[in-house]
């Protein structure tokens, strides 16, 4: 059976490795990885050179996203619908995978739905914000099969009226690399962001959200004081180019000649993990300092509106887009005593790091029928 994968970020690319080298080895499916969007674009770090590092034989779907606005994310949607329609035209894949809500993988999602080509989503029925909230749950009702990461995330996704038949819950991928994967060392992480290994430093990664986007500049400015505030090293990366990502970038390249700061447009995803690991304290939005940071016991400081309702382990702290607010979320991280004991004692809840070898074992197993293809609301 031919699998396809259409990446858009290095984030998701990071976070679907393990099943994407799960599928590539097993002997009774084909793996097709083609890359977009922020993958092509230099001013992102040009991270299909990542991809290409892992599959050579990568094909490239020519579509980026030409603004930051509404509008040029709405025109970057239509540009790439188009062009993987014809991809997948071209290459017939018997099943496709999506991941989460980027507007890459709806428009997957939706050409497969009129191509005929069954569909899996990964990290389904999870609880956002804004537009990603929408986009996540509309490319569930498009999905032939989901992969949710928790029991919470499945019995969501039972209740918007999917068959229990069609839905395995398979734990996080980003777990198989932090819980199966030797990653760099402390020493390793802080020669190469040139940093001291006997001192403490922040990770911060903050990223646009979409109905706020006019106020993304802002937001990352208060940030950027909070840290400054505070006086720790901290490594910074890019946002993502959604609404107010270059917004976001400009106030960042604003600090590149400050010592404090470390600004790098991407990292890879072992070295970013590391970082994860070691830092005193994940400051931004990301999803995966949610996903994946308990696994680490990382204390994070989850910055304004775009993970509202995600599931999270012990060691989140909810902050506005304030210094003020901010600055006394990551006090509390670094030097609250009953705090530290809570964050020793954290678990993930996002599995055991064997989701790759289970999803490509439900894919080998999977049955390409009439009863899979025909989706019916179950209530």
């Amino acid at each position: 059976m031919k699998v396809a994968y259409v990446s858009g970020t290095r984030a998701d690319f990071g976070l679907m490795l393990p099943i994407l080298r799960a599928i590539e080895q097993s002997p009774k499916l084909k793996l097709e990885v083609y890359v977009t969007g922020i993958h092509l674009m230099p001013e992102f770090g040009l991270t299909v050179e990542e991809v290409l590092k892992e599959f050579p034989q990568v094909k490239k779907i020519d579509a980026v996203f030409e603004t930051e606005t509404r509008e040029g994310m709405a025109k970057f949607t239509g540009e790439f619908l188009s062009k993987v329609v014809d991809a997948f035209s071209a290459s017939t894949p018997d099943f496709v995978l999506t991941l989460g809500d980027r507007p890459e993988m709806l428009c997957t999602a939706l050409a497969c739905l009129y191509l005929g080509v069954p569909t899996g989503q990964v990290h389904g029925g999870e609880k956002t914000s804004t537009v990603d909230e929408l986009a996540r749950h509309a490319i569930t009702k498009l999905s032939h099969v989901h992969f949710p990461a928790t029991e919470e995330s499945a019995e969501r996704i039972i209740k918007m009226g999917e068959d229990a038949w069609r839905v395995h819950t398979v734990g996080a991928p980003a777990l198989d690399v932090i819980l199966g994967t030797p990653l760099p060392t402390r020493e390793d992480v802080c020669r190469e962001f040139d940093l001291d290994p006997t001192h403490p430093f922040m990770l911060v990664t903050q990223h646009p959200v979409s109905v706020e986007a006019e106020h993304a500049g802002e937001q990352m400015e208060q940030t950027l004081a909070a840290v400054k505030k505070i006086g720790m090293p901290a490594v910074v990366v890019y946002p993502h180019a959604d609404m107010g990502g270059r917004a976001m970038i400009e106030v960042i390249e604003k600090e590149k000649t400050n010592p404090l700061l470390r600004i790098v447009p991407s990292v890879p995803h072992t070295t970013f993990l590391a970082l994860e690991r070691e830092a005193a304290v994940w400051v931004g939005n990301s999803s995966g300092a949610l996903i994946e940071s308990a696994s680490f016991k990382t204390p994070v400081v989850n910055v304004g509106t775009r993970q509202n309702g995600r599931q999270r382990g012990g060691n989140v702290l909810d902050a506005g887009y304030s210094v003020e607010e901010i600055t006394a979320a990551v006090e509390k991280s670094l030097h609250d005593e009953g705090y530290k004991a809570v964050l020793q004692k954290v678990q993930s809840p996002w599995g055991d790091g064997k989701t790759g070898s289970r999803v490509a074992k439900i894919l080998e197993d999977l049955v390409i029928d009439s009863k899979l293809l025909t989706k019916q609301i179950s209530y």
